[in-house]
């Protein structure tokens, strides 16, 4: 069996689309990938929608999912890691728990193994909230990146509790400073069963480039030629309030130090939920994200993953989902894009984060990707 690294959300449509028009002038030289989501079967909405686990949807009855990043490990297996929490939507900030789930099959059914990083951590700077990771296997080791909240002397004290209490977390009024305190941490285990062990400091802060402001949240990395390279969002520090664009960076170790480029990946649009993997037959790196305010999630290609511009096929994907009976289903919110590649670096599954009619859950789109130029 084929061995199937992880890889963030790519987003690949058909490419003659309205509302992809805004990325049409794309700019990639010579390559010329090509990704066609491919249709679902009609089940798979109704499912997702009266939260019922099956192959393609990632629901719970009781939680809220959300991210998913998956990869085949050593035993054939397809393992995820996910967002869950209890509670409305907002809590995604304050209360999400990291966990584990295994699959014979990339679209599944994955059926839970544990929660393997939790939302209260007394002992680190991670005070609260485990969200939006993503995992890498990389030097014979399995490495969970996330986003938390460093809230340490930041809150009123809670008599008998070392974390804020959730009432003071749900206050509207404190959403700005709690919203600006994250940072992205990392998880190291030898197994994807765990035990992952945290890093003691964050791996990325806004001080570690002068365009970035309030947080580094959001980070997709790829391990090539003995490198680290990590894309993480930010605040742009020369906009206006909360104004997000992705920074990119190298390091050495996983754990950092990255050096980011001060050029934004992309600085025309707010931009987030990257995710990129390297093609080794094409010889570069890419890398779709989710463009706010916009029904399309776009795609960017890069040489040496550094100078990033848009791809030959500018939209991976529509924010909408095509059934086989025909039906556009276009839910209220698709985010967090994530891409299983093969071992060459070729998309085959992407994840997305749904939220739709009250539920908050998990698609997985089979992905069909060709070289035009073939």
């Amino acid at each position: 069996m084929k061995k199937l690294v992880p890889i963030c959300l790519l987003l690949v449509v058909f490419i003659i689309q309205p509302s992809a028009a805004q990325f049409s002038d794309a700019r990639s030289g010579g390559e010329s990938l090509q990704i066609i989501p491919q249709p679902l079967d009609p089940d798979v909405k109704m499912a997702f929608l009266e939260r019922r686990r099956r192959a393609n949807v990632l629901v719970d009855e009781n939680y809220r999912i959300w991210d998913r990043s998956v990869i085949q490990w050593e035993d054939g297996l397809y393992h995820a890691y996910y967002s869950r929490w209890l509670g409305n939507h907002k809590r995604w900030l304050t209360n999400s728990e990291s966990v584990h789930a295994v699959s014979e099959n990339p679209e599944g059914p994955f059926e839970d193994v544990s929660v393997v990083l939790s939302n209260r951590n007394e002992q680190g700077w991670d005070i609260v909230d485990v969200h939006s990771q993503f995992a890498v296997m990389a030097e014979g080791k399995l490495l969970l990146y996330y986003q938390s909240c460093d809230l340490r002397g930041k809150f009123p004290e809670y008599p008998g509790s070392p974390y804020p209490s959730q009432s003071w977390l749900d206050n509207r009024d404190n959403w700005d400073l709690i919203r600006n305190t994250q940072r992205l941490g990392l998880a190291i285990a030898e197994h994807p069963n765990g035990p992952f062990v945290r890093v003691a400091s964050p791996v990325a802060v806004p001080e570690d480039c002068e365009r970035c402001s309030n947080i580094t949240d959001n980070p997709t990395v790829v391990y090539q030629d003995g490198q680290y390279l990590m894309i993480m969002k930010s605040d742009d520090a020369r906009k206006g309030k909360y104004h997000q664009i992705q920074f990119v960076g190298r390091a050495k170790r996983p754990d950092g130090p990255f050096q980011f480029n001060n050029q934004p990946v992309y600085a025309e649009k707010r931009t987030e939920d990257a995710s990129m993997w390297y093609d080794q037959r094409a010889k570069c790196y890419y890398m779709v994200c989710h463009v706010l305010g916009q029904r399309a999630l776009a795609m960017f290609t890069s040489v040496d993953g550094m100078d990033w511009q848009r791809a030959s096929q500018p939209v991976l994907m529509k924010k909408e989902f095509t059934l086989t009976n025909g039906e556009i289903w276009k839910p209220e919110r698709l985010e967090q894009p994530r891409v299983l590649t093969d071992r060459s670096g070729r998309p085959v599954m992407l994840y997305v984060a749904v939220a739709d009619k009250g539920v908050n859950g998990n698609i997985a789109v089979p992905l069909i990707t060709t070289d035009a130029k073939q």
